[in-house]
């Protein structure tokens, strides 16, 4: 390491954390997938305070196996922005043909559909120029289990939130999953270690607002399920939207399946066959 590197880092290691202005909870439901970036690079103290952040997370015993590999401008940074480029164009453009987002409304250059694919398409098309890459991975100590992910993803929510918190932004990926083994060969990442996702960073082209999502009537139960709780009521103002797993039918004699309202607003509209949290792209309400 060179003295101007050395002093360098000594100076980050002094510095305390950037002050946040965005509240926890405005955080939390303002949060966006962000795809559009700025060519601004992303500086090593707001990396370091995003890290940080993930580092914080929560994980089974405090075992802390979450590992992260940050790619930046390097020779190994291109070449898997190229990597995962190339996956992300070949699983969207399947994707675009079996959900059939140019057809219908997706015909439609304004409607949610045809916003949603041109979005994608965009950041497809200019994966190699995002300005970081994040590979979350998790150090596995014993055989794979349905809730490991409770010892990594955690850690990615906090790192997407600690970057809206500094005016950045992100979205999560699995676009590495078909390009496991050439990624795990590049990077060195060694065998028992899972690459659980790609996160991209960089400073919004687009911003972050409201997020859209189903009403809380729908998604909140009380004593069993399906019981709706009285109290779950979304604050006035809420935009909604249908995307999701399917509904169950409507039971007989009522019910909140299939085309509820909450707060005076209806839960149709959105993007049906969607990605869910897309939000970014989508016309606020």
């Amino acid at each position: 390491m060179c003295a101007d590197s050395s002093d360098a880092a000594r100076e980050l290691a002094a510095a305390v954390l950037p002050v946040d202005t965005v509240g926890l909870l405005e955080g939390l439901t303002t949060t966006r997938a962000i795809r559009r970036y700025t060519d601004e690079p992303v500086p090593r103290e707001a990396l370091r305070a995003m890290l940080f952040a993930a580092t914080r997370a929560p994980s089974g015993s405090n075992r802390q196996p979450f590992r992260f590999i940050v790619l930046t401008d390097g020779p190994k940074a291109g070449a898997a922005k190229k990597l995962i480029g190339d996956a992300a164009r070949r699983t969207w453009g399947g994707k675009r043909q079996r959900d059939r987002y140019d057809s219908g409304t997706g015909t439609v250059a304004d409607s949610p559909k045809a916003r949603m694919a041109a979005a994608m398409q965009q950041f497809v098309d200019g994966f190699e120029r995002v300005p970081v890459l994040i590979l979350p991975c998790l150090v596995r100590y014993r055989d794979p289990t349905p809730t490991e992910g409770a010892s990594v993803y955690p850690a990615c929510q906090n790192l997407l939130l600690a970057a809206r918190a500094l005016g950045y932004g992100g979205a999560f990926t699995g676009w590495n999953f078909a390009v496991d083994a050439q990624l795990r060969e590049l990077l060195g990442v060694p065998e028992g270690t899972f690459v659980a996702g790609t996160i991209t960073l960089g400073r919004p082209a687009g911003r972050h607002g409201p997020v859209r999502r189903r009403p809380m009537a729908e998604l909140v139960f009380e004593e069993e399920w399906g019981a709706p709780a009285d109290w779950a009521l979304d604050p006035p103002g809420t935009a909604f939207t249908s995307a999701g797993p399917p509904r169950p039918p409507a039971a007989a004699g009522g019910g909140i399946a299939g085309g509820s309202t909450t707060g005076g607003s209806t839960t149709g509209g959105g993007i049906t066959g969607g990605t869910a949290g897309n939000d970014e792209e989508r016309p606020r309400s």
